[in-house]
């Protein structure tokens, strides 16, 4: 089943997709099952870190355009503005991601499997493998983002010196959220089990 976005995205362009072979109608590819307010906010924040692309854009653009009128060697902090906007896009969307099913899975064995086979691994996963991970890497990363904050760390990598505390800051934030779709998706995973079927999405 896919999402009205990606109907209407097909629709516009003309896209026709085979939903079967791109594993988009598989019933465990939907965010049914998941704890409601969860996964609004993954949502929310997936999509309003969307718009992060804009200035990332805008400034690798700009640092190429400078580069090619030949106006100096380059931008001194677009390299590392570039790479904070990155990361923090990255960051802010994994949990975004992860509702909708967009991580790298071996669908072509996980396909085979009966729904309780699917939906007992990927609990068992989630319950003693990714969420422990999450927490002690949520734990790491409020000690980074507190120690450089508290040394008010700015980069090494270009002369422009710029702060680093900022984009530590979102690693936490990242992590948490990260962390909170990840416990949404083990309720999702132990509501299939039950169930022996996956809920159809909402969407």
């Amino acid at each position: 089943m896919t999402s009205t976005t990606d109907a209407e995205v097909a629709a516009r362009y003309g896209v026709t997709v085979d939903e079967e072979a791109e594993g988009i109608a598989e019933p465990w590819n939907t965010d049914g099952g998941n704890i409601g307010w969860i996964a609004a906010v993954s949502e929310w924040v997936g999509k309003a870190a969307a718009w992060l692309t804009l200035p990332l854009l805008a400034v690798l653009g700009g640092s190429a355009l400078w580069r090619s009128l030949q106006l100096g060697s380059s931008i001194v902090w677009a390299q590392d503005i570039g790479y904070m906007i990155y990361a923090t896009h990255f960051l802010l969307g994994a949990a975004f991601t992860l509702k909708r099913n967009g991580h790298i899975r071996t669908d072509f064995e996980y396909r085979k499997w009966s729904v309780r086979k699917q939906a007992g691994i990927d609990a068992f996963i989630y319950a003693f493998l990714f969420i422990p991970v999450m927490i002690l890497a949520l734990d790491v990363s409020l000690e980074f983002a507190k120690a450089s904050f508290d040394q008010r760390e700015t980069t090494i990598l270009s002369p422009w010196d710029g702060p680093l505390w900022p984009l530590k800051a979102m690693l936490p934030i990242g992590i948490f959220l990260w962390l909170l779709q990840s416990v949404s998706e083990l309720v999702k995973s132990i509501r299939a089990f039950r169930a022996n079927e996956w809920e159809p999405s909402s969407v």
